[in-house]
C-alpha cells in the first residue's frame, strides 16, 4: 500500500458529507429558479408560448379558447403549488435558506478571524441567521404536525379507520419504494462504473506487464520496487476494491442499513406517540426541528460508518482538507477576535494541510510545532479550553491517520508508469466512479433517511393532495365552460397536461430527484400531455363534425 502517512485510525470520522449540497426533496417541483433555469411560467410557455395567462374570468372575456386553456392550467399549477407550499415545501424551502444563509456567514466570520480582517458585519448578520434559522427550523414542526395529525386520524379506530389507515399505508409504502428504488438505482450505476474500472484496470495491468524489463526498479512516493511489484500491487488494490464494493455496498448490506434506518423512524413514531396532548407547545418546538434531532444521532451514527467504508476505497488529499477545514472552523467559532495569537498558529495549522492538497506532502515538523503551538495557545484560554484541545486531538489524527484509499493509490503507481495523455484519461474514469459511489452515498445516508422521517410522520397522503387540489380547481373552472365541447378542448389540450406535470413532480419529489430534474421532467410531462391531448381533441372535433353536432370554436 501507498501512503503518505502510515496507520489509519478511522474512528473519528464527521459524518459523511462529500457530495455538494442539493435542494430539499420537499422543493423540488415549486421551486421557481433551479439550477436548470426553468420555472412554472416557462412549464407553461414550452407548452403555449404565445399564450397570455390571466385571470380565468377575465380570460373568458377574450373569447379565445387558447388563452381561457392556459389561464385555467396556470390556475391549477399555482393552486397545487400553493397546497404543496403550505403543506410541505414552505418551511422546508425556507428553513433550508437560512441554513444556506448561515452557513455562507458562519466561514465568512471563522476565515476573518484566521487572517485577522475585521468580521463585525459578518457578525451581526450571523447572529440575525442564527435567529431566524431557529425560527425556521421550528414552524417545519408546524409540518409534522399536521402529518401527524392527519396520520392519527386517517389510523381511527372505528370502522372507517381500518379503510382509511391501509390507504395511508399503501400510499406510504408506495413513496418508499420509490425513494427506495432511485437509491437502487443509484448504486447500481456506480457499481456498473466501477467494474468497467476495474476492466480497464485488467487491460492496463496486461499491457504494462508485455511492455518493457519487469524488473526494472521503480520509485512511486519514495518507494523503490521492480515493476513487477508495482503491477501486482495494483492488481491486488482493484481486488480489494471489489471486494469492499461487496462488503459494503451489495444490496444485502443496504437492505441491513436500510433495516436500522426503519428502526430509527420506528423509534421516531414511539417518541412522538409518548408526547402529551400539548407538546407542541413546548420550549423545544419552538427553537429545533423535533423530527430532524431526534433522528439525527441515528443518521449521523449510519453515516460515520459508511464513510469509513468510503474512505477505504477512495480517500484523496481532498478529502482530508475539507475534514480538517470543518473542524478548524469549529475550533474558531470557540474563539473570540482577541485571540491573535491562538490564530495565528491554527492559520499555520489550516496553511499545512492546503499544501498538503497542492503537493500531496507537508513538513511533518513543522506541522507538529504548530500543532504544539496551538495547544499552548488554548492551554492558555480561559474558556472553551477543553472542548477546543478535544477538537485539535481530532485534527491532528486526521493528519497522522491520514491513509489514501485504494483508487488513489492505483492512479499513483499509473501516474508514473502510464504515458500523460493516457494517465489522464484513466484518472478521469476513476474520479467519475468514485463520484458516482458519493452521489449514491448522500442519497441512501441524507435524502433517503430525512424521506423516511418525513413518511413516517405522515407526509405521502398530504402530499398527494396537491394533486387532488389542483384537480379540484381545474374541475371548479371547467364547470363554468360554455358548452361540453370547450370543455373537452380545455381538458385535453390544458386541463390534463398541468395535472400530468403536478403529478410527474410528485413523483420527483417521492424519487428524491433534484429541483432541476424533477421540473425539466415534469415540462417534457406537460408538453407531452398537450401534444397528445391536442391530436385526441382534433379527432374528438372530427367526429362532432361528421355527426353535425360540431360547434365552431372560439379563436
Amino acid at each position: 500500500m501507498i501512503n503518505s502517512i502510515n496507520g489509519v485510525n478511522q474512528s473519528k470520522l464527521k459524518p459523511f458529507d462529500i457530495v455538494s449540497a442539493r435542494n430539499e426533496v420537499a422543493d423540488y417541483w415549486i421551486a421557481e429558479n433551479n439550477h436548470s433555469g426553468l420555472n412554472v411560467s416557462n412549464a407553461l410557455d414550452s407548452i403555449l408560448p404565445d399564450a397570455i395567462i390571466l385571470n380565468p374570468e377575465e380570460a373568458r372575456k377574450t373569447n379565445n379558447l387558447k388563452i381561457i386553456g392556459i389561464s385555467i392550467a396556470s390556475v391549477t399549477v399555482l393552486a397545487a403549488a400553493g397546497i404543496f407550499f403550505v403543506l410541505r415545501g414552505g418551511p422546508k424551502g425556507v428553513a433550508k435558506g437560512f441554513q444556506v444563509l448561515r452557513n455562507f456567514l458562519e466561514r465568512k466570520v471563522q476565515k476573518s478571524k484566521l487572517t485577522g480582517a475585521t468580521a463585525s458585519g459578518y457578525e451581526y448578520l450571523l447572529g440575525k441567521a442564527d435567529y431566524l434559522l431557529g425560527k425556521a427550523q421550528a414552524i417545519n414542526n408546524f409540518t409534522t404536525i399536521k402529518d401527524y395529525a392527519f396520520k392519527r386520524l386517517m389510523y381511527g379506530k372505528n370502522s372507517v379507520g381500518k379503510y382509511t389507515k391501509k390507504i395511508h399505508k399503501g400510499i406510504t409504502n408506495m413513496f418508499e419504494r420509490l425513494g427506495l428504488k432511485t437509491v437502487s438505482n443509484s448504486y447500481a450505476k456506480a457499481i456498473s462504473k466501477f467494474s468497467a474500472m476495474s476492466d480497464t484496470n485488467k487491460q492496463i495491468l496486461s499491457e504494462l506487464g508485455k511492455s518493457g524489463d519487469l524488473s526494472t526498479p521503480v520509485t512511486i512516493n519514495d518507494f523503490t520496487f521492480p515493476k513487477s511489484t508495482w503491477l501486482k500491487m495494483a492488481d491486488d488494490m482493484s481486488k480489494n476494491i471489489d471486494n469492499l464494493l461487496e462488503e459494503s455496498f451489495s444490496g444485502s448490506v443496504r437492505k441491513s442499513r436500510y433495516l436500522k434506518i426503519k428502526r430509527s423512524t420506528k423509534e421516531l413514531e414511539q417518541s412522538f406517540d409518548d408526547k402529551g396532548p400539548l407538546w407542541f407547545l413546548s420550549k423545544d418546538t419552538l427553537n429545533t426541528f423535533v423530527a430532524d434531532t431526534t433522528m439525527l444521532p441515528k443518521k449521523l451514527k449510519i453515516q460515520d460508518a459508511i464513510k469509513v467504508a468510503k474512505y477505504k476505497i477512495s480517500h484523496s488529499t481532498r478529502d482530508l482538507y475539507r475534514d480538517a477545514d470543518d473542524i478548524i472552523m469549529q475550533i474558531s467559532s470557540k474563539l473570540g477576535f482577541d485571540d491573535s495569537k491562538t490564530f495565528e498558529s491554527l492559520n499555520a495549522v489550516r496553511e499545512n494541510f492546503k499544501i498538503f492538497v497542492k503537493t500531496g506532502e507537508v513538513d511533518a515538523k513543522k506541522m507538529s510545532e504548530d500543532l504544539d503551538n496551538l495547544k499552548n495557545n488554548v492551554n492558555s484560554l480561559s474558556f472553551n479550553k477543553t472542548e477546543t484541545l478535544e477538537m485539535i486531538n481530532e485534527l491532528e489524527s486526521l493528519y497522522m491517520n491520514y491513509k489514501k484509499g485504494l483508487v488513489d493509490n492505483i492512479l499513483d503507481i499509473y501516474k508514473v508508469l502510464l504515458p500523460k495523455e493516457k494517465y489522464e484519461k484513466v484518472e478521469k474514469e476513476f474520479q467519475s466512479a468514485v463520484k458516482s459511489l458519493n452521489k449514491s452515498i448522500k442519497l441512501e445516508t441524507n435524502d433517503f433517511i430525512n424521506k423516511s422521517r418525513d413518511l413516517t410522520m405522515g407526509s405521502a397522503p398530504t402530499d398527494v393532495l396537491t394533486v387532488l387540489g389542483g384537480f379540484g380547481t381545474l374541475a371548479y373552472y371547467l364547470g363554468k365552460s360554455d358548452s361540453a365541447q370547450e370543455r373537452t378542448a380545455i381538458t385535453l389540450k390544458y386541463g390534463i397536461p398541468a395535472l400530468v406535470g403536478i403529478g410527474v413532480s410528485l413523483y420527483g419529489n417521492a424519487r428524491l430527484f433534484a429541483g432541476s430534474k424533477s421540473l425539466l421532467f415534469a415540462t417534457i410531462s406537460s408538453f407531452a400531455a398537450n401534444r397528445i391531448g391536442t391530436i385526441a381533441n382534433n379527432i374528438y372535433e372530427n367526429y362532432l363534425k361528421k355527426k353535425g353536432k360540431y360547434v365552431e370554436s372560439k379563436n
